[in-house]
């Protein structure tokens, strides 16, 4: 059965890109974006996700309330953090949420592959 993972981003570029990296490796994938916090809530109230990869810094419903909404009903779902403001707070913050992996922009989308399917097994 095919791991789903949503990605959600305000920056559409970055979405696309994530999402062009996942389907080109062939595996067992399903990748949905989203870009924004609403968008996000809806795509997991339609099925469930394995992973949800979420920037913190969106317009509307933010990544940290994201991953609480993500955390409070699917406990089970993997949630990595993404940011371009990085800090320890933020850092701190999102595994005190539950985030599995906190991740700083820019980065290496080769490394961040790698990062994905590992946590997916």
């Amino acid at each position: 059965m095919a791991k789903r993972v949503l990605i959600v981003d305000d920056e559409e570029t970055l979405t696309f890109s994530l999402y062009q990296s996942f389907i080109l490796l062939k595996n067992d994938y399903e990748v949905v974006t989203a870009n924004s916090g609403e968008e996000a809530i809806a795509r997991l109230d339609e099925g469930h996700f394995d992973l949800v990869i979420t920037d913190i810094f969106m317009p509307g419903i933010s990544g940290f309330a994201l991953l609480d909404h993500i955390k409070e009903r699917y406990p089970d779902t993997e949630v990595v953090v993404m940011t371009a403001y990085g800090s320890s707070e933020h850092k701190d913050e999102a595994f005190n949420k539950g985030a599995r992996h906190y991740v700083e922009k820019p980065f290496e989308i080769k490394e961040f592959k790698k990062l994905v399917i590992d946590l997916l097994g």
